[in-house]
């Protein structure tokens, strides 16, 4: 069953900022996987009659909360930590393993703010299903099945990682 979760969700994979399960080097898997978050955000915007932009929020209210909505996931999908953005990271690991002291702090430190970005990224999530809730009103806690999704023409079906080259030359 998918609920509201599942629409904030499918909004933030569709923005294709590193939500939802992209590779770093796979531009034909991060293709496909687009659109599937695309699709799933349509179709669950359809049932729940909602539309996650500024146009398609509805009322003056929902505006003005979508307004929040939307910074509150640019600031989710802009957090990262000191080791964001590397794909192998084992010589700069083995250096700060030399650095004595320093390496422990650094690792040390290192592992805070892993902790506390971890922390944000949850608490992000829990404002905007709250902004979802709030903007849905009555139909906040409802819920919709895979049938009803392939219904409107929406396969839930994500594409398969296996399917593709992970790592495009």
């Amino acid at each position: 069953m998918y609920d509201r979760g599942d629409l904030v969700h499918a909004y933030l994979g569709a923005q294709a900022k590193g939500f939802g399960g992209y590779y770093a080097e796979s531009s034909t898997f991060n293709a496909a996987l687009k659109a599937h978050h695309e699709a799933m955000l349509d179709g669950l915007e359809q049932l729940f009659g909602l539309r996650l932009n500024m146009e398609g929020a509805g009322n003056f209210d929902n505006r003005v909360l979508f307004m929040l909505f939307a910074s509150t996931a640019r600031s989710l999908l802009t957090l990262g930590t000191p080791w964001s953005g590397f794909l192998e990271s084992s010589l700069l690991a083995k250096k700060i393993e030399q650095a004595g002291v320093n390496g422990q702090r650094i690792t040390e430190a290192g592992e805070r703010i892993n902790q506390l970005t971890t922390q944000s990224r949850q608490v992000h999530l829990e404002m905007l299903d709250a902004i979802v809730a709030e903007m849905l009103g009555d139909r906040a806690d409802a819920t919709f099945s895979p049938a009803e999704l392939r219904a409107i023409g929406v396969d839930d079906t994500g594409p398969n990682p296996n399917d593709y080259e992970l790592y495009d030359d």
